[in-house]
């Protein structure tokens, strides 16, 4: 007999499972109106298994928020080039922003919509907080030779971070509530270039 070979992805486990079913049930019915048996029906897996995974349902949205940033942040960063100009830099990030933003609605829907303090005891870190990781280092470098250059003025951190990711993040949030009619990535050559002009003119 012949052997068949299957072309069929191989399945998620439990974890993965878990991880899954949770994403969609906080965000379609929020987080305190979910529980664990409705994540183990959801992802087929028994609640022994779930506990077994995850200490309680705050460590399964808590492990969700990191990995969800984390997943952001690394596609940012492959974005980006140290050695590139401000312009392009503003608009590879953008442009990285928001079709981030198109190709995961619902994990973004989590990370931008959800009120996490409410329900993550730890303390929340912020996706967009330019840090020592890759993202922070390749990012301060670029600005400190945009400064340099002349590209732009020397200006307070906070500053330079609230233009550069707070301009894409508004459009992202109402584009997530439904009040936008464009999506992310046929507005980013405008969100790009808006956040360029504000960088280059903030004082």
């Amino acid at each position: 007999m012949e052997e068949q070979v299957s072309n069929s992805e191989p399945q998620a486990g439990p974890r993965e499972r878990i991880l899954e079913a949770s994403l969609k049930l906080f965000v379609e019915q929020g987080y305190f109106n979910t529980n664990v048996p409705d994540i183990s029906k959801h992802s087929r897996c028994s609640v022994g298994s779930i506990y077994h995974h995850f200490l309680n349902k705050e460590e399964i949205a808590a492990d969700l928020y990191k990995a969800g940033i984390q997943q952001f942040r690394n596609r940012l960063t492959q974005a980006i080039n140290s050695d590139d100009d401000l312009e392009t830099t503003v608009n590879d990030l953008v442009v990285s922003f928001l079709s981030f933003a198109e190709e995961n609605k619902l994990l973004s829907r989590y990370i931008w919509l959800a009120r996490h303090t409410e329900f993550l005891n730890q303390k929340v870190s912020r996706p967009t907080t330019v840090g020592f990781d890759p993202l922070g280092r390749k990012l301060t470098k670029i600005i400190k030779g945009a400064v340099r250059k002349g590209e732009m003025q020397r200006n307070d951190a906070e500053v330079i971070w609230s233009i550069m990711f707070g301009i894409p993040l508004s459009f992202v949030r109402d584009w997530l509530d439904g009040y936008t009619k464009k999506s992310p990535t046929e507005v980013a050559p405008a969100i790009a270039s808006a956040c360029l002009a504000a960088l280059r003119g903030a004082k």
